[in-house]
């Protein structure tokens, strides 16, 4: 029954059939009263029923289209000039005059209106604000309902009688013509289109590369907001008999029209569906659909300017939640590859004369597929085509294995479940650094990085705050020194060794016993070296600036020279160490004020906030210069990783939190 009713309304709101259905109305009347179907030629027959058939003309296909005072103007002069040849057919020439002085005054509005209209200036220019009052009063004053209405009006009440009942007939049609809103009426005659054709929001003008099309959109839509959901069936020969969804991408103003940019997500084959060609529908809401089409997940589309490495994109996420570090997934072909966010700026477009739309421009460097059995990713070789829409990742499909020992979880990418895996051998038999300012986390994953080598590794700590030995049970470390470091390295027990300075600082005694100390360390290493079971040791190198620091930071330390050589000489010792089983992790705030010469043999670096333009220009060998400008804006317990002994073979921003 509702179907039914349904049809008989979107039947009588056919703007043609309104037409036909008051044109029957009125030759009714005619016959009913004066026994003709059509009006005699007398002149007041001719105006009467010329003002009611423009007034319902008007209404049903002049007003829909009525939108400037050009429109008033055409609708005007004709008018103007039938008054001027009609003047003699007035009873009444007062009503001429002030008809003729009305058409005239709206006439000169609208002609200001357009005249007063200036480009070159904002709309908050007294010209441009004159012309816009101007021309939102004539285009109302000047429809055809209001004007043709008057003259109905005046000659239906100079020649009948208000008590005549043709008069009272006259009034009510007429009135039900003003009834009618003309944005609710159609053209169709198909009662199985009447949902989709009042879903149409514009047609299609243009396309931009291969996924955006630019869409003009019809004068009543202005409900149409960025991530509706929309359907149209495009024609291009090679996808004539398909139906693409997608969403509107933005929306801006050109020339005082609205326009928007829909972007495809899908593309189907369902000629099932009634859709003109070129025509976008705007679909209802459909929670099922929208989780298919990762509406909630998109994060924009790729701009030009992207490489293989690293893509650009314009931002555009219906929840503002994106953030550096965050992975990012699309498609090229059948491969779902990766990238992570390292950065954005603001950016503008421009239109067409002095139209302009701002934008956010990201960036995201490209990390490659997953590859489950490798624990990492692996690059693709190609850049993806412009326009190719990007989401915020998912990895909620992907599985990860357990993993074991020297195989360690240092973290996961952020806000996935990804882990960043590091052989925790390969990092320390080919030396490891942690980088960052105080309080950034360093001190933090040390710990869980010793407690995981701990397992076959014998773990030396350089201790001059007297910090280390607070961070284990008295059970768990013994303080060494320079003369029993051989009989604790004999024993072979589990215990962590604390070879504590006595003072913070890089003064001559401090350099010579630190040196010593290395000079046996190593020495028991060489003698004892077996290649088929080395002894296995990390040296850890607290505030490394002190023990390993770079010469024009020694200070005062009076001879220099001898200073100096100290320094080189315990940096030759610690770095020869590697040779037979003797691993480094060096911790450090500043790269400025370590021994250059240790960090560039640290073949894993892992780097939180950082600040300092030596350490920007010494980690760009490392990481890149696009993963540097990251450090600054680095959450704590949020590093850049890079090197040897990660299992992903490019530097990435990774959640080291637990």
């Amino acid at each position: 029954m509702d179907s039914f009713f349904k049809k008989i309304k979107h039947f009588i709101q056919n703007r043609f059939i309104l037409f036909g259905i008051f044109l029957i109305v009125f030759i009714l009347i005619q016959y009913c009263f004066y026994g003709t179907l059509l009006p005699s030629t007398e002149t007041k027959d001719l105006w009467f029923y010329s003002g009611i058939f423009m007034v319902l003309f008007s209404i049903l296909f002049i007003d829909p289209y009525y939108t400037s005072p050009k429109n008033v103007i055409t609708n005007t002069i004709p008018l103007l000039l039938v008054f001027l040849a009609i003047k003699n057919s007035f009873s009444n020439i007062l009503f001429w005059w002030v008809a003729l002085v009305l058409l005239l005054l709206i006439l000169i509005a609208s002609i200001t209106a357009l005249a007063l209209a200036d480009k070159e200036n904002s709309e908050l220019h007294w010209k441009n604000k004159l012309a816009l009052k101007l021309k939102n009063i004539v285009v109302i004053i000047g429809q055809g309902r209001f004007l043709y209405s008057a003259v109905f009006l005046y000659f239906l009440l100079s020649y009948y009688t208000i008590q005549n009942i043709y008069t009272v007939l006259q009034f009510i049609i007429w009135f039900f013509i003003l009834s009618i809103n003309p944005k609710k009426l159609h053209a169709s005659f198909s009662s199985s289109n009447m949902r989709i054709k009042s879903d149409q929001i514009g047609e299609i003008f243009g396309v931009q590369s291969k996924k955006i099309f630019l869409v003009k959109l019809f004068g009543d839509k202005n409900s149409i907001q960025k991530f509706d959901i929309v359907e149209f069936r495009y024609s291009m020969q090679d996808i004539n008999d398909s139906v693409i969804s997608g969403i509107v991408f933005d929306t801006y103003l050109l020339n005082q029209e609205k326009w928007a940019k829909v972007l495809q997500l899908d593309i189907s084959k369902n000629n099932e569906k009634k859709l003109d060609k070129n025509i976008v529908y705007k679909l209802k809401d459909n929670p099922e659909r929208d989780k298919k089409l990762k509406i909630n997940d998109l994060v924009g589309v790729v701009i030009e300017g992207s490489t293989i490495g690293k893509i650009k994109f314009e931002y555009s996420k219906k929840s503002d939640d994106l953030q550096e570090g965050d992975l990012l997934e699309l498609n090229v072909g059948d491969k779902r590859l990766f990238y992570q966010v390292i950065g954005c700026s603001t950016e503008k477009e421009k239109l067409e004369a002095r139209n302009e739309t701002g934008f956010i421009e990201g960036e995201a460097i490209q990390l490659g597929e997953w590859q489950e059995e490798m624990l990492s990713f692996q690059k693709f070789g190609w850049v993806p085509s412009i326009n190719t829409p990007i989401f915020k990742a998912n990895t909620s499909d992907i599985n990860i294995p357990t993993l074991t020992y020297p195989l360690y979880k240092l973290g996961v990418i952020p806000n996935t479940s990804l882990p960043s895996v590091i052989n925790l051998k390969d990092a320390i038999s080919h030396h490891i650094a942690l980088l960052g300012i105080t309080g950034s986390g360093k001190s933090f994953i040390t710990q869980k990085i010793i407690g995981n080598l701990a397992h076959d590794t014998r773990i030396i700590c350089i201790d001059f705050t007297g910090e280390w030995k607070k961070k284990f049970s008295a059970t768990e470390f013994k303080l060494i020194n320079k003369d029993n470091i051989v009989a604790y390295l004999a024993e072979r027990n589990s215990k962590v060794g604390i070879f504590e300075l006595p003072a913070l600082s890089n003064t001559t005694d401090v350099l010579k016993e630190t040196q010593q100390f290395l000079e046996n360390l190593f020495n028991y290493a060489k003698n004892q070296y077996d290649a088929n079971s080395p002894i296995k040791a990390a040296l850890v190198l607290e505030e490394a600036h002190t023990i390993t620091p770079e010469t024009s930071f020694l200070g005062e330390m009076g001879d220099y020279s001898s200073n100096k050589a100290l320094v080189n000489k315990m940096t030759q010792v610690a770095l020869q160490g590697r040779k037979y089983g003797v691993g480094l992790l060096v911790i450090a705030q500043r790269t400025a004020n370590v021994s250059k010469t240790v960090l560039t043999q640290c073949n894993t670096v892992i780097c939180f906030q950082a600040f300092d333009e030596t350490s920007f220009s010494f980690l760009g060998n490392y990481v890149g210069k696009d993963m540097v400008q990251t450090l600054p804006n680095l959450k704590k317990y949020h590093a850049v990783v890079a090197g040897k002994g990660m299992k992903a073979n490019m530097p990435m921003i990774v959640d080291l939190t637990r």
